[in-house]
C-alpha cells in the first residue's frame, strides 16, 4: 500500500471551554490566548495580540508576561475532535505566554521536514500543571466535556461543516467526504493523534506532543513513526511514515474498510512513546469496474453473455448495465439493465462483429465501464474470392487489390495473399494477412513473373483458394555500355569505332545505341554522330592532327542509360603542298556553297580534288550550312598537300538547328519536390549564324514555357505520379527551330500523410499497436512502408520498426508506464511527415495463480480453508477471492486480505469445491481498481459417508478360503526357514 505525504491545514482558531480544571491550560498549535477559571469558563481569542489572564487561585502566573512575537507564517492548526467553540481569523496573532519554566520564544516541536505546509507556531503555557487536562484529552469519552458541544471545521476544500462530538457523517452518494467518529483522537503518554478529512480512498493523519514534554530542552529531537493496519486492532502494523513532520496523508485506501493506526515518538535510541490505537472507516462509493463480459454460447442470430460482479465498495450491487454497439461500430447503447449476471441477445446478423461493455451500480452510483469485449456471431465459411487484380506494377513492387466474396459480410473477413515466383518450384508463401482489400508486395526482382492467389477467413474457417494469376514486375533503365574502342587503324580523316552492350540491360532489350563526340576539349559540348542498333560506326571527315572524345549510351523501351566512359583519339598529321584560295562561284544560299579551286600548283595533276573544310560549325563537311565559313584543301592521288591561302565565304544566317539531346537531369530535384517537379537538361544546337536567345519547352497538354539561353530547367507545379511528354525548340532572331525529339518522364508519388495509430492490446509488459483504417485505405494505397518511432526519457524519438506491416508489438516494457509513439508513412517519393505524439500506458502486472487451497476439518461443523500468501506488488496490496461451488451453484464466500477462511453450516452428503484467486488493488484517477489473476485449481471437501457397496460383504466360504491360504503360506515359509538352518 502506497502512502504519499500531503498537507492538511486548518487555520481555525478556537474558543475552548474547560470544566473543573485545576491549572492553566495551554492550547497547542492555536494562535490564541486562553482564560481559564476553576469553574466553567470561556477562552477568549484576540486575533491580533492578546493577554492570558488567570483568575484561578491555584493558577501560576508570571509577574512580567512577555510578548511573544512570531515572525513565521500563520500557524497550521491541526484540528482534533475535542469539542470546543471556535472562531476563525486567518491573520497571525501575537501570543503572550507564561515563561516561568522555558523561554517564550522556544518551539519545542520541530517543524515538519517532509510536508509542504507552513510550520506551526507552538504557543505553550510553560506553567506546571496537573494531569487533569491531559487525562481529559486522552480519552474520547470523558464525561466532563459536553457531548453536545459543536465544532466548526474548515475542510481542505475551503467549506465549513458543523459536527457534534460522537457524530458520524456518512458518505453521500454525490461526495467522497465523511467525518470520523469520536474515537479518532487518542493519547498515551505525551503523544496524541488525530484523523481528519476522511475520504473514500484517503485520510489525513496528524499528531503532536503537548505538556511539559514539548519544552524539555534536555531531550533529543523528536522523530515520529506512523504505522497502519487493516487487519484489526491487534493485527500486523506496517510503517508508512518516519520523520519529524506532524501530518501525513494516507492514499490508496479501500472504500468501506476499517483501518487502525498508531504513532510512535522516538527521542534518541532508547526513549519511545506509543500513542493509543486510533481507528476509522472509509466511506463507501460506487462499485469497481467489473470485468468484461464473457461469451458462453453463440449462434448465427444470438450471443449469450455472462459476467461477474466487482467489489461493491460498501454498498451491495443493485444492478448491472450492459451496452453494445449494435454491430455498427458506432456509439454504445443499452441492451440490458438488471440484477442477472447473464443475458442473451437475439435477432442478430450472422457472421457479424459486436462490441460490449459492462458497468455495475449500487446506492452510491454507477461504476466505470469495463474493457470492451468483441464477439462474432457464427456463420458459414466464406465463398471462394475472385483472384487479385494488378493495380500497379513497379520495378521492384506489385500493388494488388481484390474484392470480398459475394454474399459475405466484409466486416468479419480477413485475407491471406500468397505468392510464388513463377517457375521457381518453391511453392506459395503468405505475403499479406489483414483486413484490407489491397496491398503492395515489395523487394521483388525486376522483369520477373510472380503467381498469386488469395484466401478469405472468418470465425468459421478458411475459404478455398482463388484462381491463380500471374503478374510481372517492370524492367529498369539499362546500364551504361562499355567504353568505346578503335577497330583498325586511325587515319587522318576517318576511324572506325566499336562498342559492347551493357552488362545490365535493365531486364528488357536494347533498342538503339547513340555515339557522341566532343571536338573541343575545353568545352563540355557533345554532339550525336550516330544512332542505330549496330555496335560500330565509321567516323570520317576528320581533321588530321586533331583530338576527339567519344562516348556511347543506349536506349531501351524504359529509358536511356548513362553515357559510357570516354574514349579519346588523336588523328595523324600530313603536309601536302598548298593550293590557291578557293573562289566563290555564283550566288550562295544559306545551305549551299559553290567553290572553285585553282589546282595549277597541285603537282601538275589537273584532277586533284579540292576538299572543303568548315572554319566553324559542327555538321558534316559534305554540305553547306547557314552562317558558316569554309576553306579549301588540295589533295592529289599521292596525298594531301600543304594548305593554300584561306578564302572566307559566309552564308546567310538562319533559324537554329534542332536541339540534339534532351534528357531528364539526374539528382537535380530535392526529394521533397520530386512529386511536383521534373528537372531536364539539353545541349545547345547549332545557332546557324545568329546567337540563340532562348528556348520553348512544351509539356503537359502542350503547355509552353519560355526560358533564357540555359541548358537546364526545373519544371514546377506538376501533378504527383503523372507522366509528362516533354520536347524543346531553340529561338534566335530568325525564328524557332523544329521541336526536338520528345521524352517521357514521370513525377514521383506524393509523400503520404501519417496514418492514425491505435493500441489494440494492452499488456503489462507489451503494447500491440495498429495503424491505418478503412477511411485511409485510398490515401495509403501507394504506401510502401512505415516508420514507427518511440520516445525515450529525454524526449528523443527513435525508430523501433520499419516495414510494410500495419501492426507491431512493442515488448520488454515496464508495467503501468506511459510510452510515447510517432508514426510516419513512406513511399517512392520519400518519407511523409511525422504524426503527432500518441501516448499509451501499459497495464498493471496481475498476481500469480495460487496453488490449490488446503482444507482442514476442525470439527463436525467447521472446515478451515487456507491458501498461500502473495507479497504486495510494488506496494500494491493483495486481496483474495474465495469461491465455493456446490449443488446450489457458485458463490463468492470471502473477499479480503486474509489467507484463511472458516466455512461452517455445511450439509451432509454434499460435495463442496473451493478455489481462490489473488487480486491486486491499485489507485488511479478513477479511484481504486482491482486486477485479478486466474483461479487456482479447486480443492474438494465432501461430507458423504463411505457406505459399502452391494456385493461387498464377505461370505463364510470366502473367509474360510482366505484362512486356508494364509496357513499354507505360513507353513511353506516355516519349512524354508528350517531347511536353511539345517543346511548351514
Amino acid at each position: 500500500m502506497n502512502y504519499a505525504p500531503t498537507t492538511y491545514t486548518d487555520n481555525t482558531s478556537s474558543i475552548y471551554t474547560v470544566d473543573n480544571t485545576q491549572s492553566t491550560y495551554t492550547v497547542d498549535n492555536t494562535l490564541s490566548t486562553c482564560t481559564v477559571d476553576n469553574t466553567s469558563s470561556t477562552n477568549t481569542v484576540d486575533n491580533t495580540s492578546s493577554t492570558c489572564t488567570v483568575n484561578n487561585v491555584n493558577t501560576y502566573t508570571d509577574s512580567a508576561p512577555s510578548n511573544d512575537t512570531i515572525d513565521k507564517p500563520p500557524s497550521t492548526n491541526i484540528t482534533d475532535k475535542t469539542p470546543r467553540n471556535s472562531s476563525t481569523d486567518h491573520a497571525p496573532s501575537t501570543s503572550i505566554s507564561d515563561s516561568t519554566l522555558c523561554p517564550a520564544t522556544m518551539d519545542s516541536v520541530p517543524g515538519p521536514s517532509n510536508t509542504n505546509y507552513a510550520p506551526q507556531n507552538d504557543i505553550s503555557d510553560r506553567t506546571p500543571s496537573t494531569s487533569a487536562i491531559d487525562n481529559a484529552l486522552s480519552t474520547s469519552s470523558d464525561a466532563s466535556i459536553s457531548n453536545t458541544a459543536s465544532a466548526q471545521v474548515e475542510t481542505s476544500h475551503g467549506k465549513k461543516q458543523r459536527a457534534t462530538r460522537g457524530e458520524n457523517i456518512k458518505q453521500k452518494p454525490s461526495g467522497k467526504r465523511s467525518k470520523s467518529p469520536s474515537p479518532n483522537v487518542a493519547e498515551k503518554g505525551k503523544i496524541r493523534s488525530l484523523v481528519s478529512d476522511i475520504q473514500t480512498r484517503s485520510a489525513v493523519i496528524s499528531w503532536n506532543l503537548h505538556g511539559s514534554e514539548k519544552c524539555d530542552h534536555t531531550k533529543s529531537p523528536v522523530t515520529f513513526e506512523l504505522a497502519i493496519s487493516n487487519s484489526g486492532k491487534n493485527g500486523k502494523y506496517k510503517n508508512v511514515y518516519i520523520g519529524d513532520g506532524v501530518t501525513f496523508t494516507l492514499l490508496d485506501l479501500q472504500p468501506s474498510m476499517a483501518y487502525f493506526l498508531r504513532v510512535t515518538t522516538i527521542r534518541g535510541s532508547e526513549h519511545r512513546t506509543v500513542s493509543e490505537v486510533v481507528s476509522f472507516t472509509t466511506p463507501g462509493c460506487e462499485p469497481d469496474p467489473p470485468l468484461a463480459p464473457k461469451l458462453i454460447n453463440r449462434s448465427k442470430s444470438s450471443l449469450n453473455l455472462q459476467w461477474k460482479g466487482s467489489n461493491d465498495n460498501g454498498s451491495k450491487i443493485s444492478s448491472f448495465l450492459l451496452e453494445w454497439d449494435e454491430g455498427k461500430g458506432e456509439d454504445f447503447k443499452s441492451c440490458y439493465t438488471g440484477t442477472m449476471k447473464q443475458h442473451k441477445i437475439l435477432k442478430l446478423s450472422a457472421s457479424t462483429k459486436y462490441s460490449f461493455r459492462l458497468a455495475a451500480k449500487n446506492n452510491f452510483g454507477l461504476s466505470d465501464f469495463s474493457e470492451i469485449a468483441v464477439f462474432h456471431t457464427s456463420g458459414t465459411i466464406p465463398l471462394t474470392p475472385s483472384p487479385p487484380k494488378l493495380k500497379e506494377a513497379g520495378i521492384s513492387n506489385l500493388s494488388l487489390e481484390w474484392c470480398a466474396p459475394a454474399n459475405t459480410n466484409p466486416n468479419t473477413l480477413t485475407y491471406v495473399l500468397e505468392m510464388e515466383e513463377a517457375g521457381s518450384g518453391l511453392g506459395f508463401k503468405p505475403k499479406y494477412n489483414g483486413e484490407d482489400l489491397s496491398c503492395t508486395i515489395t523487394n521483388l526482382q525486376r522483369s520477373t513473373t510472380y503467381k498469386f492467389r488469395i484466401f478469405a477467413y472468418n470465425m468459421e474457417g478458411r475459404s478455398n483458394p482463388s484462381g491463380e494469376v500471374k503478374y510481372t514486375t517492370c524492367p529498369d533503365k539499362p546500364g551504361s555500355p562499355r567504353k568505346p574502342y578503335i577497330k583498325g587503324k586511325i587515319h587522318a580523316h576517318r576511324v572506325k569505332i566499336g562498342w559492347e552492350p551493357p552488362k545490365d540491360d535493365g531486364g528488357t532489350y536494347i533498342s538503339s545505341y547513340s555515339l557522341e563526340v566532343s571536338e573541343n576539349s575545353d568545352v563540355n559540348l557533345w554532339n550525336i554522330i550516330y544512332s542505330g542498333d549496330t555496335r560500330e560506326f565509321l567516323y570520317d571527315h576528320l581533321q588530321p592532327g586533331t583530338a576527339y572524345k567519344l562516348r556511347v549510351f543506349c536506349t531501351s523501351p524504359i529509358g536511356q542509360s548513362q553515357p559510357s566512359d570516354i574514349l579519346t583519339i588523336q588523328t595523324p598529321t600530313i603536309s601536302p603542298e598548298s593550293c590557291h584560295p578557293p573562289l566563290l562561284k555564283g550566288k550562295t544560299k544559306s545551305t549551299e556553297t559553290n567553290l572553285q579551286c585553282d589546282n595549277s600548283l597541285a603537282n601538275g595533276n589537273s584532277e586533284t580534288p579540292a576538299y572543303v573544310k568548315k572554319a566553324k560549325g559542327n555538321e558534316d563537311d559534305t554540305q553547306g550550312h547557314p552562317g558558316s565559313e569554309v576553306k579549301c584543301t588540295a589533295v592529289n592521288i599521292v596525298g594531301v598537300g600543304r594548305f593554300g591561302g584561306t578564302g572566307i565565304v559566309t552564308t546567310p544566317a538562319s533559324i537554329p538547328g534542332v536541339v540534339p539531346m534532351l534528357r531528364e537531369a539526374e539528382n537535380k530535384v530535392p526529394a521533397k519536390l520530386a512529386s511536383s517537379c521534373i528537372a531536364i537538361q539539353w545541349e545547345e544546337p547549332d545557332c546557324h549564324g545568329s546567337p540563340i536567345t532562348g528556348y520553348n519547352i512544351e509539356y503537359g497538354n502542350r503547355k509552353i514555357l519560355t526560358v533564357n539561353r540555359v541548358t537546364e530547367c526545373l519544371l514546377k507545379n506538376l501533378q504527383p505520379d503523372t507522366t509528362y511528354k516533354i520536347r524543346i525548340q531553340a529561338i534566335n532572331h530568325y525564328g524557332l527551330s523544329p521541336f526536338s525529339q520528345s521524352i517521357r518522364t514521370k513525377t514521383k508519388l506524393l509523400p503520404p500523410e501519417p496514418p492514425h495509430l491505435d493500441c489494440v492490446v494492452y499488456g503489462h509488459q507489451s503494447l500491440k499497436l495498429k495503424w491505418g483504417n478503412s477511411s485511409s485505405k485510398g490515401l495509403l494505397s501507394n504506401v510502401i512502408s512505415y516508420n514507427l518511432l518511440m520516445g525515450d526519457g529525454s524526449g528523443r524519438f527513435s525508430i523501433i520498426y520499419r516495414g510494410p506491416c500495419q501492426t507491431h508489438k512493442v515488448q520488454r516494457l515496464g508495467e503501468y508506464t506511459q510510452y510515447k509513439f510517432k508514426i510516419q508513412a513512406c513511399n517512392e517519393a520519400g518519407e511523409g511527415p511525422l504524426s503527432s505524439i500518441y501516448t499509451f500506458t501499459t497495464t498493471k502486472t496481475p498476481p500469480a495463480t495460487l496453488k490449490t487451497p488446503k482444507l482442514y476439518q476442525l470439527n463436525n461443523n467447521i472446515c478451515e480453508i487456507k491458501w498461500e500468501a502473495l507479497e504486495p506488488i510494488k506496494g500494491d496490496p493483495i486481496v483474495y477471492n474465495l469461491q465455493l461451488t456446490s449443488e446450489k451453484g457458485t458463490d463468492l464466500i470471502y473477499k479480503g486480505p486474509n489467507t484463511s477462511f472458516s466455512f461452517s453450516n455445511f450439509l451432509r452428503n454434499s460435495h463442496y469445491r473451493f478455489k481462490v484467486c489473488a487480486g491486486r488493488q491499485y489507485q488511479n484517477s478513477a479511484g481504486t481498481q482491482e486486477l485479478w489473476g486466474s483461479y487456482s485449481p479447486s480443492a474438494l471437501f465432501s461430507t458423504h459417508k463411505q457406505q459399502p457397496g452391494p456385493g461387498k460383504e464377505m461370505s463364510n466360504d470366502t473367509f474360510v478360503l482366505i484362512l486356508v491360504i494364509g496357513f499354507a503360506v505360513v507353513a511353506i515359509l516355516c519349512a524354508v526357514a528350517i531347511q536353511h538352518f539345517l543346511i548351514n
